[in-house]
């Protein structure tokens, strides 16, 4: 078996960083097929001399690849794919015309029941921490993430950048969710709360100035915190914020529940990832609700059962191993096969 990746295209003149242009792909089909079994190339490198057979194409988009661009390839199945923040498709400069025939997938960071048919949506492989990895294998050990009598002494908990793309309506106001769900619990004095804002220059200064009076204790001194004090906090916590930043999904789901919290989500229960999270033991907060309720009910379903956390890390791990992709866990190569090569 054997894989071609063509990197995206620019979008509105921004470039992707490199994980986004393939090199996430890439990393997961070399973990299970070796490195010689993928390609990763820009398109100006595909105008070069060179000719390709793969049995499996996969096209960042945008891309300005042309007909006589791809006879230079013999394909099995030609696959579309993105890593952009954004809900279905921005074709860019792309030539629809051409390639969404062709086209036998698209992948995108994750999936939504309600994008349609327009095409057979699958999951892509996200970016893997060795971060997580080193912090999950030190804290199994000393049993400080499964233990169910181990003490956490803190409600909830979040650490982030509050300015991102995601906002909802509540009320007759259009809010950044990451800003109001914290807004609620500064407010209703309820919960014991850990981490906060991190923002750097002159745009934190100036969004904190105009912050309300709840939120401005919530922006730390610190322009960022190392990985290791972000999963210490969600370690000691009952249950961990993971509202969207710039799309619906985001690492801190996984990240979670790797440390033992209960993930309070924006509705994550028509949406897909390539590791499907656990959506039974996650709270899922509606478009526009209010996120004191679900903290209430994260809660009360953590001391209805205990062992909820472990659960939900053991579904991680049936896919993962400490948070990395592992060669013999199969069933998630299974699970990415049987996206490209069904239907």
């Amino acid at each position: 078996m054997n894989f071609l990746i063509v990197e995206p295209c620019e979008l509105d003149g921004k470039k992707s960083g490199r994980g986004a242009r393939g090199k996430n792909l890439k990393l997961f089909l070399d973990a299970y097929f070796g490195r010689k079994s993928t390609s990763l190339i820009s398109l100006k490198e595909l105008h070069g001399s060179n000719s390709y057979c793969v049995d499996h194409l996969f096209i960042g988009i945008p891309s300005t690849i042309s007909k006589n661009d791809l006879k230079r390839i013999s394909f099995g199945r030609l696959h579309l794919f993105d890593y952009g923040d954004h809900e279905k498709v921005i074709w860019g400069q792309s030539d629809k015309d051409l390639l969404w025939p062709l086209a036998h997938s698209y992948l995108k960071s994750w999936t939504d029941e309600d994008w349609g048919d327009e095409f057979n949506w699958g999951a892509l492989p996200i970016r893997r921490s060795k971060s997580l990895y080193l912090c999950v294998k030190a804290n199994n050990l000393l049993n400080r993430i499964r233990d169910p009598a181990r003490n956490r002494p803190v409600d909830t908990t979040f650490l982030g950048n509050p300015v991102v793309g995601w906002k909802e309506v509540y009320g007759n106001k259009s809010k950044y969710t990451r800003v109001h769900w914290l807004d609620e619990i500064s407010a209703s004095g309820q919960y014991t709360f850990s981490g906060g804002f991190f923002m750097r220059g002159r745009d934190a200064e100036t969004f904190r100035f105009n912050a309300s009076e709840n939120l401005k204790p919530l922006f730390l001194q610190k322009g960022r915190m190392n990985f290791l004090s972000y999963f210490n906090l969600m370690l000691n916590s009952k249950t961990a914020l993971a509202p969207p930043g710039n799309a619906l999904w985001s690492y801190r789901h996984y990240e979670s529940i790797y440390a033992g919290a209960i993930p309070i989500s924006a509705d994550f229960r028509r949406a897909g990832m390539l590791v499907p999270l656990p959506k039974e033991g996650m709270i899922h907060v509606g478009r526009g609700e209010s996120v004191l309720p679900h903290v209430d009910q994260a809660l009360k379903a953590r001391k209805d059962d205990p062992w909820l956390p472990s659960k939900n890390l053991e579904s991680l791990e049936k896919y993962l191993t400490n948070g990395l992709y592992d060669r013999k866990k199969s069933l998630l190569l299974e699970r990415f096969m049987k996206q490209i090569e069904e239907g």
